[in-house]
């Protein structure tokens, strides 16, 4: 190619500038936005040469920011420009007064659509720009349609007609949910869909490797009436995400099969009772089985609560709202673990913004159902630590055993603040641990600056065979 000596880099050939060009495209999956729209106008205007590249690449006016147009001829200026390349469409605020007569000009184009997201457009602009977009879109893979608060139906976009459609995001009535073979990406908040529907929806969709769901808002009893539920196979599945209200709203978790390799993420408020529901679907005890190392998350400044337990291949949070020290348990501080985690070998707990101290008891109970940690890291404030090393150290009161009789290594890590008393109370629990069999080899504490173990104290663990590493932080961590 040639290059052009009134270009701000003669050295490059067109074609690599044109290939530079591109990289501003962003991502297929990307939202286009207003400053995507504007990069074709903006390199057109660095000198000759770059203009005539820009012009003569119908790639770079693709990005389609709606609300960038100040007129419907400028728009055409691009579509012109675009010749038949493949548009990538994005409609979202602000609100202009000539929305509706660019969503037109628009429309006109459907055809070439290979992408088309809405987002927070309410009232009569929403429906007006809607109802322009009833021609098949034979292209279309990605439809996002996130209307604000207006109600509205999907079921006339684009006639129904997106045959290569594999990228669905959906918040809005959308009743017509035709099984789409290609799909292989769905997130959708299916308040506005109906449990059967929803059912057939994933049935037909064997190609699904990434499902998101947000409010189902149908309680046990609305897949309980459906006469037969059948086992939903995923079998291409890669990622499940479910966000719900209520922990009753993931009724439909045991009804649906997918790979032991999926990655899991569970989002929910207030349970009210155990989940039984997640212990309920075989895929996900399959998973859970496998977990080795996880983090618990724990954050308690009333009257809010958040609970988090975290691996690499799940990720199950809990969040709370309420007053009493008594209704912890309430938001499923150990629901988690009603289903089992036969293999979760590795153990830490983060506790450093809380406020308040859940009771031993709840401790106990944990690490009652979790008899396989041999590692445990404690990244907390100090009455957290002191609690979790009485709890180990003094076992279940309603039992004669150890708790964690496999624990053989234990880290305090949250850059502990009054040093003596928390080594005294390790020194203890090590004592205790060791006089019934089920000794801790090694233990690593990190200090808050200023702070240092008594000579006595290390003389001591390791007397009775506790290898000990102490460190120290340059401040408490906050």
């Amino acid at each position: 190619m040639s290059t052009s000596q009134n270009s701000p880099y003669p050295e490059l050939p067109d074609d690599t500038l044109l290939e530079i060009f591109h990289h501003f495209l962003g991502q297929p999956d990307d939202d286009i936005q207003d400053s995507d729209t504007r990069i074709p106008v903006t390199l057109s205007h660095v000198c000759s040469n770059w203009r005539c590249l820009t012009l003569a690449s119908p790639l770079l006016w693709t990005n389609i920011f709606l609300t960038s147009f100040p007129n419907p001829d400028i728009l055409r200026q691009y579509l012109t420009r675009s010749r038949d390349a493949l548009l990538r469409i994005n409609i979202a605020p602000p609100v202009i007064s000539n929305m509706a007569l660019l969503a037109q000009t628009l429309s006109r184009q459907s055809h070439r659509f290979v992408s088309f997201h809405l987002r927070g457009i309410d009232g009569d602009t929403l429906i007006e720009v809607l109802s322009f977009f009833t021609s098949p879109a034979p292209q279309l893979r990605s439809l996002h349609i996130h209307p604000g608060s207006t109600e509205v139906s999907l079921d006339t976009v684009f006639g129904d007609q997106m045959p290569l459609l594999s990228d669905m995001e959906i918040t809005a009535d959308y009743s017509n949910m035709l099984a789409r073979r290609n799909l292989t990406r769905l997130s959708i908040c299916a308040e506005f869909v109906k449990a059967d529907e929803l059912v057939n929806l994933l049935c037909g969709c064997p190609t699904l490797e990434s499902l998101h769901l947000w409010d189902l808002s149908h309680p046990d009893a609305a897949f309980r009436r459906l006469e037969r539920i059948p086992v939903i196979p995923l079998k291409c599945l890669r990622e499940l995400s479910v966000y719900e209200s209520c922990l009753e709203d993931m009724a439909i978790l045991p009804y649906l099969s997918f790979p032991k390799t999926t990655i899991v993420r569970l989002h929910y408020f207030r349970p009210s009772e155990p989940v039984t529901v997640l212990r309920d679907c075989a895929s996900l005890r399959e998973i859970a089985s496998d977990v080795t190392m996880a983090t618990l998350e724990l954050w308690v400044d009333l009257p809010h609560t958040f609970v988090a337990l975290r691996s690499p291949q799940l990720e199950i949070e809990v969040y709370g709202y309420n007053g009493d020290l008594e209704e912890y348990e309430f938001f499923g501080f150990f629901s988690f673990f009603a289903m089992p985690f036969p293999a979760l070998s590795h153990l830490t707990i983060r506790n450093l913004d809380c406020l308040h101290i859940l009771p031993e008891d709840q401790w106990c109970r944990m690490f009652q159902v979790i008899p396989t940690i041999t590692h445990l890291e404690v990244c907390a404030k100090d009455a957290t630590t002191l609690a979790v090393l009485h709890v180990i150290k003094m076992g279940s009161p309603d039992a004669d055993r150890v708790l964690c009789p496999e624990l053989t290594h234990l880290v305090l890590s949250g850059g502990i603040g009054e040093g003596q008393v928390i080594c005294e109370e390790m020194l203890s629990c090590c004592l205790a641990r060791a006089a019934v069999g089920a000794p801790i080899i090694s233990c690593e504490i990190v200090l808050a600056a200023g702070q240092e173990i008594s000579t006595p104290i290390l003389a001591r663990l390791n007397e009775v065979g506790v290898h000990v590493k102490v460190t120290a932080t340059q401040s408490v961590r906050t």
